[in-house]
């Protein structure tokens, strides 16, 4: 438990990021410019941390791989920025929003599937799509149905 003069100092997730003030070591922080905006900056927090470092440093993903990420959110997206990065042959986003293609396409998706929009079961068209099954495939939903499904 952290206290502050003898009162509790309460947390969510252990970063209190619903607070006024937060207390965190100086690994978890990052120095910006101050006239970063921080519309743009505030997606270092986590979407780029989290999907590019999936991709480099949790997966070791492969230059010439096929990648398949279901969900283009901002960690989504940040996984497709990273398999891109990393030289991935084939990367495949799906989404249910069809909205979300032309940025994902920005950031390096070279195939889009929304599910609602196929004839088929999601799996077989993505194995059919990928010429086999992906190498590698990241969930960014946050679903415990669709990590049952894959």
């Amino acid at each position: 438990m952290v206290t502050l003069d003898g009162r509790e100092i309460y947390h969510y997730i252990g970063c209190s990021t619903f607070s006024n003030y937060i207390v965190l070591p100086e690994i978890a922080v990052a120095k910006i410019r101050k006239d970063a905006p921080l519309d743009k900056v505030c997606y270092i927090g986590c979407g780029v941390t989290t999907g590019i470092g999936a991709v480099i440093k949790t997966a070791n993903v492969e230059a010439g791989s096929s990648v398949v990420v279901f969900g283009l959110g901002g960690i989504g997206l940040n996984v497709i920025q990273g398999a891109k990065f990393v030289g991935a042959g084939q990367i495949v986003g799906v989404d249910i929003n069809s909205d979300k293609k032309q940025l994902a396409e920005k950031y390096g998706m070279t195939d889009f599937v929304n599910p609602n929009e196929i004839d088929e079961d999601l799996v077989q068209h993505l194995i059919r799509l990928t010429g086999g099954g992906a190498d590698y495939s990241f969930e960014c939903i946050g679903t415990q149905q669709l990590c049952v499904k894959l």
